[in-house]
Formats: C-alpha cells, structure tokens, sequence
C-alpha cells in the first residue's frame, strides 16, 4: 500500500507538471502565432477595442426594449453618423493648414535659425565657454531633426491611414459581430481554462474591466474635451493651427503628466513664430485647460479608480517611453493598472 501510495502521488505530479507544460505550450504558441500575424490582427484589435467601448452603449439600449442588433445599428448610427460630420467639416480644415503650414515651413525654419544666431552670437558676446556655445549648437540641430522627423511621421501616418482604408470599412463589420456576440465570445474564451480556474478568471476580468473603464473610456473623453477647448481657445487668441494644435493636445493628454507639456509645446512654438505676447497667451489657454480638466474633468470623471500612486505612473511612462517610444507612453498606465488587479489578486490568492 505504501508503495502504491508513492506512485499515485508521483503519477499526480506528472500529471500537473504535463498540464502546466501543455498550458504553457499552448500560449507559447498563440503568442508566436499572434507575433507572425500581427498586421492582420490589427484590424481586429482595434474592432474589438471599438466594440468594448460602445458596448454599455448597446446593453443600455437592450435594457429600454431595442433588439441586439438594431440597437448596434441604431448606435453605430449615430457613432459612425457624428464622426463622418466632424471628418466632412474638420477633415477640409485639416488639410488646408498642413499645406499652408508645409508652405511656411522654410520661412518658420529660417526665422527659427536667425533667433538661434541671434541667441548664439549673444553667448560670443557675453563670453560664455565654447564648450557651452557647443552644446547650444549640438541642442539646435537635434531640435530641427526632431521637427523634420515630427513632420515626415505626421505626413507617413497620414499616407498609412488612407493605403488601410480596406482594414478601415472592415473595422466596423468585425466591431458588429463583437458586439453581437459578446457574451457567447466571453463563455468561449472562458470554457477554454480549466474548470477550477473559471471563478478565479471571473473575479479576475470584473476588476479588469472597471479599471479599463476608467483608464480607456475616460481618458478618450477628457482627451476629446481637451483637445475640443484647446482648438476653440487657440482660435479664439488667433493662433493658427489651432485644429492641429487642438488634436496634438487631445492625443497628448493621454498620456499622464508629461502629456500637457508635450500639447503645449506645438502652441508656444507657432506663437513665438508670430509675436512673444501671443506665445504667452497661448500658454495661458492650455494651462487654464488643463486647471479645468485637474480640477473639475478628472476629479468627476475619472476619480481615483486605477489606484495607482504618482510615483508608480511616472516610472512606467518613462520606462514605457524609453522602451517604445510614444506607444509604449500611452500603454504603459493601463498595462500597469492590469498587472496591479491580476498580480493583486494572485498575491493574495498565494500569500492569504
């Protein structure tokens, strides 16, 4: 009996072992398969992200008598309908000041270059080290390689989006069928695990989901107002660009704390361009902006529900900056605030 015993509780072992090594293998494999076809997955993802969002949406309408799929028409509707008006009247202003701003470029890199003579000529004349003229040289150069590259990308995001446009027309199909079938989609992907594992995962995915809607949804809402004022205020001071200005600052303001400085950046440099007392108005509309969405917006809308410390955003903002650059600033607060629920709840799972 003792030896028989010994064998069982080896054979259960292996057993487990075998199980964790499949499981491993298994995701091994989906994570290489999703890797190999990553540009095809794309569209997918991004039909997927649209399809959580608007999904409260569809349960709100369900909930007031509209069948499933009229409901997802019904909102992708009035979705779909209020971004093809804001394309139909901002797309037009859009391109008409990236052609004005591509005509003036050369003049604004020629002023540019003659303030930074001027600068220059004022460290040889007050009598600073080379060794400091050097670095203000070296600085000069770096800064207009980085506004040529901010431009090529700009213009490159702007060819990629209209080469996509396939992905673009099928983004919304893919988001239909989500939406249709989210709650079978959810039991799918649940079955796969073990059954001890389901209640786990369950508890799991409630945590995630109220995170992720507070770092995604709310974040795209006050990223909109930000970047709604921010177009209305520059325009209001005569500022141009202010279309342009407003959808940097929008897009910047998701990222947490260094995504205000990198929106108000754009709107100093076109006023200095102009006049110093316009550039100081500029500033005072983005910080008025950004004391409203502090004070009023966030505290509302978006509360304290990551619970993560200051601290902890600016490391991994910066180490998501370092890592991958603009994406990886973008990503790095929601990633984390996921991996704070899942890595919480094993830790206490393990350790209580």
């Amino acid at each position: 009996m003792p030896g028989f015993f010994r064998l069982e509780v080896v054979a259960a072992l292996l057993k487990g072992r075998w199980r964790i090594l499949s499981v491993s293998g298994f995701l091994l494999c989906v994570l290489l398969l999703a890797y190999l076809t990553r540009q095809t997955l794309t569209p997918f993802l991004v039909a997927a992200l649209l399809a959580y969002l608007l999904f409260p949406g569809v349960i709100w309408l369900e909930r007031h008598g509209i069948p499933r799929t009229w409901a997802i028409l019904l909102l992708f509707v009035v979705v779909f309908g209020g971004f093809a008006a804001i394309i139909a009247y901002g797309l037009p202003l859009i391109l008409s000041e990236l052609n004005r701003f591509s005509v003036q470029l050369p003049g604004y890199v020629e002023q540019a270059q003659k303030a930074a003579n001027g600068i220059q000529q004022s460290l040889i004349s007050s009598g600073f080290p080379p060794a400091i003229q050097q670095v203000w040289g070296e600085t000069l150069a770096q800064g207009e390689e980085t506004l040529l590259r901010a431009v090529r990308w700009l213009l490159n995001s702007i060819v990629t989006l209209l080469s996509n446009a396939l992905d673009i027309v099928l983004i919304p199909v893919m988001a239909f069928y989500f939406l249709r079938d989210w709650e079978s989609i959810g039991e799918g992907i649940l079955h796969l695990l073990p059954q001890r594992w389901r209640s786990h995962v369950q508890i799991v995915a409630l945590d995630v989901n109220r995170v992720l809607k507070a770092v995604i949804r709310c974040n795209l809402l006050m990223a909109a107002i930000v970047g709604a004022l921010t177009t209305v205020g520059l325009w209001w001071i005569g500022l141009e660009y202010s279309v342009l200005i407003g959808i940097i600052a929008g897009v910047a303001d998701l990222i947490p704390y260094f995504g205000p400085i990198i929106g108000m950046v754009p709107a100093v440099m076109v006023g200095l361009l102009e006049s110093p007392r316009l550039a100081l108005w500029a500033v005072g509309i983005m910080i008025l902006i950004q004391q409203i969405e502090s004070n009023l917006l966030s505290p509302k809308i978006l509360g304290d529900s990551i619970g993560l410390h200051p601290l902890t955003v600016i490391f991994v903002l910066l180490a998501g900056g370092n890592l991958f650059g603009t994406l990886g600033m973008l990503l790095a607060v929601p990633l984390t605030a996921v991996g704070r629920v899942i890595g919480r709840y094993i830790l206490l799972k393990v350790f209580v």
